[in-house]
């Protein structure tokens, strides 16, 4: 009977010795498989984390996450599927109101917005992505707009940035335009990822679709007041001035007062919109290429 005892014993002992080494070899085959990095970077986030100032997700919110630019009011807006989680989908009326917004945005010298958007062909004037208004100015700071012009597979794209061409005078009124020639193609219908950039220090502007610097001639890349051959000098940092709101989807006329009723051709993005970000810095061509398929890849 001992030694019966004693058999049970040690295979009691061997039988848990075993299913621990199972459970061990188990847990080394389950743990997490760490990401390959993207540029250096494990996720998006920490892409030029240092120079991102604003940062719009949209996963049922309307939330910046760096609390830059704040106080907001959505009206009829909804969400939808977008390229990490939630993203905005804008409408015929729909856009959003911010009220406050952090001197980090205003008093940009450098920039570079990021967004993904998914959108189709319109016509009957530009439908507005976003703007940070000046209240004197018709034409506002910086925003960006869809032309509903062209053939159906390309977007005419216009940029206006506010800059400096002395301390006393402003630059406003002025467009950086993708259109003729050099419209964007194959834009509608699915999810592209849109950056562009401007380089105070070198007036240099950039703008990049999935990743992919566009060529561009040297008259939209290098900005300057006139022609440098003939003593102009370059625009220089931005300078944006009496921001009064910012507003993504519409323009500041959609506000009312003091601009009353907007005219007929100012539209509100009827798209989607995901992964809105503001950087105080032209980002360079690897952290571009970085953010696009970080959050490609949902990180």
């Amino acid at each position: 009977m001992k030694k019966n005892k004693s058999i049970l014993l040690l295979s009691s002992v061997l039988a848990s010795a075993f299913f621990a080494s199972c459970e061990d070899s188990i847990d080394k085959v389950n743990s997490p498989i760490p990401y390959e990095s993207i540029g250096g970077y494990e996720n998006s986030d920490e892409v030029a984390a240092a120079h991102l100032v604003s940062k719009f997700s949209f996963d049922g919110n309307i939330a910046d996450s760096k609390n830059s630019i704040t106080d907001g009011s959505a009206t009829n807006v909804t969400y939808g599927t977008g390229i990490k989680g939630e993203a905005y989908q804008g409408s015929a009326s729909s856009f959003i109101s911010y009220n406050t917004v952090a001197n980090s945005v205003v008093n940009l010298k450098s920039i570079s917005v990021s967004m993904w958007i998914k959108t189709d062909p319109h016509t009957g004037g530009a439908q507005s992505l976003f703007m940070l208004p000046k209240k004197t100015d018709f034409w506002g700071n910086i925003f960006t707009l869809i032309e509903g012009t062209g053939p159906a597979t390309t977007m005419l794209l216009k940029n206006h940035i506010q800059k400096d061409v002395t301390p006393s005078i402003p630059w406003s009124g002025q467009f950086i335009e993708h259109g003729g020639a050099n419209v964007l193609p194959n834009m509608f219908g699915s999810w592209k990822h849109v950056v562009w950039t401007y380089n105070g220090t070198s007036s240099t502007y950039s703008i990049y679709i999935d990743g992919q610097k566009l060529d561009i001639p040297a008259s939209i890349s290098k900005r300057y007041a006139s022609d440098p051959a003939t003593g102009g000098g370059p625009y220089g940092e931005l300078a944006n001035s009496e921001v009064s709101k910012f507003i993504i989807g519409g323009y500041q006329q959609h506000l009312g007062a003091p601009w009353g009723n907007p005219d007929g051709w100012m539209l509100h993005y009827t798209g989607l919109m995901d992964e809105f970000r503001i950087y105080d810095a032209a980002l360079t061509d690897n952290e571009v290429v970085a953010l696009y398929k970080l959050e490609k890849d949902k990180r």
